[in-house]
């Protein structure tokens, strides 16, 4: 029985932001449980689960490694590849690499040179014939799965140290009928939204008895009835799990839709707000304006749902006014959680293309782009200029200051909240935004020190 190894890599370690996302990518986890249920001696190793490096032992005992990376992982993927072949080649064993992922899929190309087979695309339909060695291309194009209800419920057992895992991805639908110029998402997975059925989501759900769902569709309301029937099956059921998502701002326009949202358990929305320049969403064709966003805000604070707004700084259209605008903002609209990242070139959209086009990338080193390095020279101001802006906004928000004042809001909205569960349901305030402006400092804090020479890199640029 062939043994396979499924590696989720790290970031650089100038990313200290990824040592707190114990989300694993589910691709590996959902490929490994089609292997395991065909036969195969499967294991899944996630370094940021495990906060640290494979070791050479757990690489020696693989059959076949198989890396699934996106852009910002990937070079740390093609070291973790090299590192396999020469412990088993010089213990007189065969070796066989195969990439997949976002990064592979979109600039097979990049990777071909350091893997004896490259995946693209999803790869539930051709797994099985890769791993076996029926398929023996050197570049496999895969053809997507059109009935997600086929697909294996993730055995997260498979990865070592699985119990560390406090946010379990869940995800219902690939693919986003909209087309946001700096988002991969459309070439990967296409336009056309594919779903899993309301049952089954259901019965993938039920079976997690601990910690916060997260559904990581990209837009998991995209299809609002089939939302709705999830969320009277999980109201129906006494399905009592917190569980967060990602939205488009356009579902507040049904308050009736975000109230049920809350009576399912949803504690928090993670929101593509992007910009609240108005220009700059114009040209990111993100079909929201800033009325859009504030409105959105509004309707999840009434339910009292935490909103996570992520913003992308550094648009052909964004000038320095941009970072005030934007702190002033998530200050004025009282955000529980913002994300802040420059608009990064990701393989596979349209402004990679644009900015490959026009030669304004200062450089391809692959593992800072990650949103937090600014990887090429904006129109209206320079690259060091971008960092910094998007730095003070950080500084803005993440502060002790805002700590203390959101710790005094939190007394006075529990006191109210206690008064008003005398008489009705009330649904009292989450630690987390207090707690999260303290460590935020903290984290921001642990990434200037482990950038200084970036940020000098990007001085006069």
């Amino acid at each position: 029985m062939k043994k396979i190894l499924f590696v989720e890599p790290m970031g650089t370690s100038s990313n200290v932001f990824s040592k707190y996302m114990r989300i694993p990518l589910l691709g590996p986890v959902i490929l490994g449980t089609i292997a395991k249920e065909a036969g195969f001696d499967v294991a899944i190793i996630n370094e940021n689960i495990l906060t640290r490096r494979i070791q050479a032992n757990e690489l020696l005992g693989a059959d076949i490694l198989c890396l699934s990376c996106i852009t910002a992982t990937v070079d740390r993927g093609k070291e973790i590849a090299r590192e396999y072949k020469t412990l088993r080649r010089n213990n007189g064993l065969e070796a066989k690499t195969i990439i997949g992922g976002i990064h592979a899929s979109m600039l097979p190309n990049d990777v071909t040179p350091y893997f004896d087979q490259v995946v693209v695309g999803e790869a539930e339909n051709s797994i099985l014939d890769i791993l076996s060695g029926r398929i023996k291309d050197k570049i496999v194009y895969c053809q997507r799965p059109e009935n997600l209800d086929s697909l294996p419920i993730p055995d997260f057992k498979l990865i070592k140290s699985y119990e560390r895992i406090q946010n379990i991805p869940v995800m219902t639908s690939r693919g986003c009928p909209h087309h946001c110029n700096f988002c991969s998402v459309t070439a990967m997975f296409g336009k056309k939204y594919r779903s899993q059925s309301p049952d089954r989501v259901l019965r993938e759900v039920s079976r997690y008895k601990k910690g916060t769902i997260f559904f990581i569709d990209d837009n998991f309301t995209a299809n609002i009835k089939r939302s709705n029937d999830i969320f009277d099956g999980m109201i129906s059921s006494g399905f009592n799990r917190p569980w967060t998502a990602q939205v488009r701002t356009e579902i507040t326009k049904k308050p009736e839709f975000v109230k049920k949202m809350k009576q399912a358990g949803c504690d928090t929305v993670y929101v593509g707000f992007e910009s609240v320049n108005p220009e700059t969403l114009k040209s990111m064709k993100k079909g929201q304006d800033v009325e859009d966003i504030r409105r959105s805000i509004v309707s999840f604070q009434r339910q009292s749902i935490l909103v996570h707004g992520m913003f992308v700084l550094g648009g052909d259209s964004d000038t320095k006014d941009v970072f005030k605008m934007t702190q002033e903002f998530c200050q004025k609209t009282g955000l529980d959680y913002v994300q802040y990242g420059v608009l990064t070139p990701i393989p596979g959209s349209e402004v990679y293309s644009q900015i490959e086009k026009e030669g304004r990338f200062l450089h391809k080193n692959w593992s800072l782009y990650d949103g937090l390095h600014t990887v090429f020279s904006p129109k209206n101001m320079g690259a060091d200029e971008l960092q910094r802006g998007l730095i003070d906004c950080f500084s803005d928000f993440y502060s002790y200051a805002n700590g203390v004042n959101d710790g005094l809001n939190l007394v006075f909205d529990t006191i109210k909240s206690g008064i008003k569960s005398l008489y009705t349901k009330a649904y009292f305030p989450s630690l987390m935004p207090f707690l999260m402006k303290f460590a935020g400092k903290e984290i921001l804090k642990r990434w200037l020190s482990e950038n200084k020479s970036y940020l000098s890199y990007l001085k006069g640029k």
